[in-house]
């Protein structure tokens, strides 16, 4: 997974750029001035049932331990989520108009 490119010119956007322009269906690029089109759903998709399925997984095998209580699996799947969110815009990538 990689931070996008620009279609036309080939400049690496960084990540709170690719953060802000997550739901547009438009970017500009800073570097060549040209629009392009934001697209993601499907990687964005595959992410969350991949960490769904993950998590689930983990919070089963953590229920089989005596010592492990629901604050536990509450706090694995918070951090979970959280990773999940710092990910997205690796999901995410640039085409042509």
């Amino acid at each position: 997974m990689k931070l996008p490119l620009c279609p036309y010119c080939g400049a690496r956007f960084l990540y709170p750029d690719v953060r802000k322009a997550q739901n547009e269906n438009r970017g500009v690029c800073p570097h060549c001035g040209k629009i392009f089109r934001i697209f993601g759903r499907a990687g964005r998709f595959v992410l969350y049932a991949v960490s769904a399925l993950l998590l689930i997984g983990i919070n089963l095998c953590l229920m089989k331990l005596p010592s492990a209580n629901l604050t536990v699996l509450l706090v694995v799947t918070i951090l979970g989520v959280a990773v999940v969110r710092l990910l997205i815009p690796y999901t995410i990538r640039y085409g042509p108009l």
